[in-house]
């Protein structure tokens, strides 16, 4: 795991200013590569062949080739024999060389041999060409800024390398709108500062650096079909197999590793996977006191596998103390404390030796974990006519007792369009002007509006809602030295769930239930029977009511004028602090969105709107 960086003309000093607001991406080892056309910088964390031979930037034996390379590729060792046969020699035992190796033999399509994590540049010399790639769901970053006038070309695994330049960015109001009414980020190639964009998931890029042209083409797009012929018993079968063998290829390392353990189905299930081969420690956050800790169920699945289990504490005095290190850490705003939760966990590991950490993310887009994708599934029942089956998942629903959320989500999509969207519009903090149409949105609530079944909507949230959570693992694990490995994110097990019936995947009221009946006798039954949703939640209405996060709010919006007041409805917005303060009203998701949208402009847009 690394981070790289690059731009289209000779720079030393400036390649080594990039590479210095990375160098938390990659204490182990740093270089540079420089001619008259280009300029590369690579940050190294190792992983695989802690030796000098896997320095980057690395060139093929005739210095033609150049790659730097952010990742892990976990197929390396079967695709180095493959290359062997076909002449090629190695001098390291990295998957860096096999990469590039792969590029030269196959071009472009050596994207689709890879199994694993990636974005990568390989820099041709003779041709003069850059070639840019993204693993397919976008599980690793690569931002680039692209002035056609000017002819300058940066990129760089995060956005703060690329503010080094003297480039012009402003907020982009349209992905800030976004944020506000839908609780996204990432669902688009365009990032929160405008003019910086992202090489899209499932892309390549190639640049031209004697004509300073610029062409993104997609190499990997998932499709939902029902294309499945099989049982569902040989379903559960083929599930596990792949699960199986996604769990074990991601522990091959020459460093210690470990895996985050929530307490969740996700997480249990990989955890109780890598104790069939080894004992690895595992890290958790929890909150004494608070109605929805799973300390309970950590510890039931810590006494299964016999693991190690640390734990860690968040606390909203400590948040607030690290505010601004996390803001500036995940680069753009994010809607929930949450995320700052991750980050202890991954410090946690990074404390304890554990340099790589395996989690479950993923899971939840693939398998339908969240309990509003019931409400697709019935809705389609419903308007398909299967009616037996609706009224026996309905029964399933209400027996399970975790119906509501199901019940609600039904109703919602049975709305008028235009109904759905005002919803969103009357809950957020929207200002007058964000709101009356001088700004425009993405296509977001349009591709969400057209999904018709639970199929389409699991594609939907693979395309547009997982990319944000791979952000901020990626983020949370980098800025503390660890390397974040997602199993369920295997291209096979993505491929084969993709092309299951939706009653594979909610069945009898229970949603993941092909994972559920694939653990069975592997995970404990305790988390297999679990129906509630928790993930990474933090207790974030009570820490808005603690001293440091009620003085803030007084602070930055009640007494002060804030920086987001050009996006915010500064009346409505005091108007929820002091009723979430003072008159018991849940407006944690709201507050939580302002204060880190207010934190990002203060980091990155300090003088804006000052007078």
């Amino acid at each position: 795991m690394c981070g790289i960086n690059g731009f289209n003309w000779k720079d030393e000093y400036i390649i080594e200013k990039m590479n210095s607001s990375l160098r938390h991406r990659g204490p182990d080892d740093e270089g540079i590569y420089v001619d008259e056309e280009v300029s590369l910088g690579h940050l190294r964390l190792s992983i695989i062949d802690l030796s000098e031979n896997g320095h980057q930037p690395m060139s093929d034996r005739q210095d033609k080739f150049f790659i730097i390379y952010n990742g892990e590729v976990y197929n390396f060792q079967a695709l180095r024999e493959e290359l062997e046969l076909l002449g090629y020699s190695f001098k390291s035992n990295t998957d860096t060389e096999v990469i590039l190796y792969s590029y030269m033999q196959w071009k472009e399509r050596c994207l689709e041999k890879f199994n694993g994590m990636f974005a990568f540049a390989v820099y041709d010399s003779e041709s003069k060409r850059l070639f840019l790639a993204r693993d397919r769901m976008g599980i690793k970053p690569l931002y680039y800024y692209f002035d056609e006038k000017n002819e300058v070309f940066l990129f760089s695994s995060e956005i703060p390398p690329l503010l080094e330049h003297k480039i012009d960015i402003e907020p982009n109001k349209k992905l800030i709108k976004d944020y506000l009414l839908y609780n996204v980020s990432d669902h688009t190639d365009e990032t929160f500062f405008g003019g910086i964009k992202k090489i899209p998931k499932g892309c390549y890029a190639t640049f031209d650096l004697m004509r300073c042209e610029l062409e993104i083409k997609e190499w990997y797009n998932i499709k939902y079909n029902e294309r499945f012929a099989g049982t569902y018993e040989e379903a559960i079968s083929t599930f596990r197999d792949l699960m199986v063998d996604s769990v074990d290829i991601r522990l091959i390392s020459d460093v210690p590793v470990g895996t985050c353990l929530s307490g969740g189905i996700d997480s249990s299930a990989i955890a109780c996977l890598i104790n069939r081969k080894m004992k690895i420690k595992t890290f958790s956050a929890v909150y004494n006191g608070y109605e929805r800790d799973e300390s309970r169920y950590i510890s039931i699945v810590a006494e299964k596998t016999g693991m190690a289990n640390y734990r860690v504490h968040p606390t909203a005095e400590k948040l607030r103390e690290d505010l601004f290190k996390i803001i500036k850490l995940i680069g753009e705003p994010f809607p929930s404390a949450s995320i700052y939760a991750q980050n202890c966990v991954q410090k946690l590991a990074k404390g304890n030796d554990v340099t790589v950490v395996l989690d479950g993310q993923g899971a939840d887009e693939l398998l339908a974990g969240y309990h509003y994708f019931l409400g697709f599934y019935l809705v389609d029942l419903l308007k398909t006519l299967r009616l037996k089956r609706f009224a026996s998942e309905c029964y399933n629903l209400i027996k399970g007792k975790e119906y509501m959320i199901g019940i609600q989500s039904s109703l919602y999509l049975l709305l008028p369009i235009f109904i759905r969207e005002q919803i969103f519009l009357r809950e957020s903090l929207l200002s007058r002007e964000m709101m009356n149409g001088s700004v425009a949105t993405t296509e977001y609530f349009k591709n969400f509006s057209d999904c018709r079944s639970l199929g389409q909507s699991l594609e939907f949230h693979l395309k547009y809602r997982l990319e944000q959570l791979l952000k901020w693992e990626d983020r949370n694990s980098m800025g503390n030295q660890t390397e974040s490995r997602v199993p369920f994110l295997d291209y096979r097990i993505i491929e084969f769930i993709s092309g299951l019936p939706d009653d594979f995947i909610i069945r009898e009221g229970r949603t993941k239930a092909l994972l559920r009946d694939a653990m069975i006798d592997i995970v404990p039954s305790e988390i297999l029977k679990r129906r509630d949703k928790i993930g990474y939640e933090t207790p974030d209405a009570y820490w808005l009511k603690t001293e440091d996060f009620e003085k803030l709010l007084s602070d930055w919006f009640l007494r002060g004028e804030p920086l987001c007041r050009e996006y915010i409805d500064l009346k409505k917005l005091r108007h929820q602090i002091k009723e979430h303060i003072h008159k018991n009203k849940n407006h944690a998701r709201n507050l939580w969105k302002a204060i880190f949208l207010e934190a990002w402009l203060k980091t990155f847009f300090p003088n804006r709107n000052r007078m």
